[in-house]
């Protein structure tokens, strides 16, 4: 099965109709997420649910994702845990439970995030989140809206009064 096969089956990206389709066993799952050239952002987004898909399969064992940069990892990841050297961007997006460990993540990280935890060396920038946890040594940018704890270097992410004022 290639990526294209998943394509022409489902009639919009949605998590429950990839999973319908996709390989029933992990590794045949780990060789189409490792073999795949996605462009398209419909690619990314369907990738970035197999990614999930298979970490959920693979529970309690952890999924070691052996390909970097790709966007949407752990897209509404449930439950597993997603290891990843460098994740491209919007690593978390949705996420309600679950745990991804990243070294290096790209923009919109944790974007809608509901839950889980993202444990980070650096991440470019995190997105608005609703819940869940983010623990980072390093971030460039915090969007305004943050229902999630968050963590830089060891300290919690609170903004000022005088930032939620101004909307930064």
């Amino acid at each position: 099965m290639k990526l294209e096969d998943i394509i022409k089956q489902i009639a919009n990206v949605s998590k429950a109709e990839i999973k319908k389709i996709a390989p029933i066993d992990c590794d045949e799952i780990k060789y189409l997420i490792l073999e795949s050239k996605p462009g398209s952002i419909y690619e990314k987004m369907v990738l970035g649910y197999l990614t999930s898909i298979c970490a959920e399969c693979m529970y309690p064992e952890k999924f070691h994702l052996f390909r970097n940069d790709l966007d949407y990892i752990g897209f509404e990841l449930e439950k597993g845990t997603i290891i990843v050297e460098i994740a491209g961007n919007m690593l978390g997006t949705c996420m309600k439970g679950g745990e991804i460990e990243v070294k290096k993540a790209g923009d919109e990280t944790g974007s809608s995030m509901n839950g889980g935890e993202i444990i980070a060396d650096e991440i470019k920038s995190i997105g608005n989140t609703i819940q869940g946890k983010i623990v980072a040594r390093q971030v460039g940018k915090v969007s305004k809206n943050q229902g999630a704890q968050i963590f830089i270097n060891g300290i919690k992410f609170k903004r000022s009064f005088l930032d939620r004022l101004l909307g930064k």
